[in-house]
């Protein structure tokens, strides 16, 4: 991360110079993503905000779902499901006039954590149904066993155990297919529990 953070930061200053507000953004974003990644939040959200504020004047639908995307989960991990929904439905709102539908799945997936985050899990479930009958039709194997794994979740959450079982082990296949080691952990952890 902090050479990933040095590169982002030589680029930022080259697209400052040349006066690439596209670039800008895009460095901004980049920055955040990687703050996030270390738990820094509030200097997340900083660049995030930079970020969309120049995607705004630029009118750049795309930079500015992707922006309210990613600040909608700064909001979910800093625990403010409110304000996560918010800018979430924003993205997902422009994914969708975008015809976005890789962004679109995203969006629903992590709406979905965050209306099981607040236990109501029918409106969980049905956003991580829409994810991932956009994953498989897409064939994002890696969106498939997230969502896999979600329902899981869900099912367990209600006490359906078996339900929750096949859901966990169909994740727990397509993540051994795929190599995801970080997903294989998961999945044997849930089983672990069910």
């Amino acid at each position: 991360l902090d050479r990933a953070e040095a590169m982002h930061r030589k680029a930022l200053t080259i697209d400052e110079k040349l006066g690439w507000q596209e670039g800008v953004a895009r460095d901004y974003g980049n920055l955040g993503l990687i703050y996030r990644t270390r738990g820094e939040l509030d200097r997340a959200e900083e660049m995030l905000r930079k970020a969309l504020d120049i995607y705004q004047k630029l009118g750049s639908q795309e930079g500015m779902a992707n922006q309210y995307g990613n600040l909608g989960l700064i909001y979910r991990t800093s625990g403010d499901l409110e304000r996560a929904e918010e800018l979430l439905l924003k993205a997902l709102d422009i994914d969708q006039k975008l015809g976005q539908e890789d962004r679109i799945a995203i969006q629903y997936g992590n709406l979905g954590v965050i209306y099981q985050t607040r236990g109501d899990l029918n409106l969980a479930e049905e956003m991580h149904r829409k994810a991932l009958d956009i994953n498989e039709r897409f064939g994002q194997k890696v969106g498939i066993a997230n969502q896999y794994g979600n329902l899981g979740l869900i099912y367990r959450m209600r006490g359906d155990l078996d339900r929750a079982e096949q859901m966990h082990r169909k994740a727990l296949e397509m993540d051994e297919r795929l190599g995801r080691a970080e997903g294989m952990a998961s999945q044997y952890g849930n089983l672990g529990l069910i």
